[in-house]
């Protein structure tokens, strides 16, 4: 049995029309759409506080207005993705309205929420959790400016349960980049959560497309000669023995080499 996963986003901003190039190109069975560095929850946090129905990526909704076709299409895909941002809940919403509008009004959206600890931090520091900082050893509560936003990294599991029950999208806040393919994984071979070698395989599939083009040529040293105007983004073909293959579309710019994956993996 093998699962096909592509990644069609990496970044706040990635090109718009990656992910419909890609489901048009190939037959897959999950579309990953990563969108959150560190800096990107910090304007996601900002952006909420200007509007309490903001927080999410926005790009995610024009991207899924043109998946909507894919969605009928292949009737199998399912789209996982930490678009939610400091936010999820509204990003669902969002989601469901664009969903309604095109006629996949009875698709289901799973949430994953959790990692927002805002709320939580007093409670903590006061239980004796001083959130020090791992190279200096400063206390959190020392720091002088106010707490826009604070989050923890969830993992696979809540994205695995909700494809159990049937979610056809699903949209988190703050999980591990590298989730967003292991999730899926757990779901399809039904491994156990300390089958450590599968999960470890699942997890350097998920780390090798989750920065998109990265790993078909784009980060690569050796960009010279390599058409990077018609990138392809990667698809990773895991194995239920937790080994994958990464390729791209054929006929796509970039490049899949022994050196564009280990540059990626490093």
């Amino acid at each position: 049995m093998t699962v096909r996963i592509g990644n069609a986003a990496g970044f706040l901003g990635d090109c718009i029309d990656a992910p419909r190039l890609l489901v048009e190109a190939e037959q897959l069975d999950y579309l990953t759409l990563e969108y959150l560095a560190e800096l990107t929850m910090s304007i996601l946090a900002r952006m909420r506080q200007k509007d309490p129905e903001a927080g999410y990526a926005p790009d995610f909704l024009d991207v899924l207005r043109s998946l909507c076709p894919a969605l009928f299409l292949q009737t199998p895909l399912k789209i996982v993705t930490n678009a939610g941002g400091v936010h999820p809940r509204a990003c669902v919403v969002a989601a469901g309205r664009i969903l309604s509008e095109n006629g996949s009004g009875k698709l289901i959206i799973g949430s994953v929420t959790g990692d927002d600890i805002l709320d939580r931090l007093e409670g903590l520091m006061a239980d004796g959790c001083e959130l020090e900082n791992l190279e200096t050893g400063q206390p959190f509560r020392e720091l002088e400016h106010p707490t826009v936003s604070a989050h923890v990294y969830l993992g696979a599991g809540p994205i695995a349960k909700a494809l159990a029950e049937g979610s056809r999208l699903v949209v988190t806040g703050r999980v591990a980049d590298a989730s967003l393919t292991v999730g899926p994984a757990m779901h399809e071979f039904g491994w156990a959560w300390n089958d450590w070698d599968h999960l470890a395989g699942a997890s350097v599939a998920g780390h090798l497309i989750e920065c998109g083009a990265q790993v078909t040529g784009g980060y690569s040293t050796a960009w010279e000669g390599t058409d990077l105007v018609t990138v392809g983004y990667p698809i990773a073909e895991l194995g239920e023995d937790g080994g994958a293959t990464i390729t791209k579309p054929a006929g796509t710019g970039g490049a899949v080499t022994r050196m564009s994956v280990v540059e990626q993996l490093v």
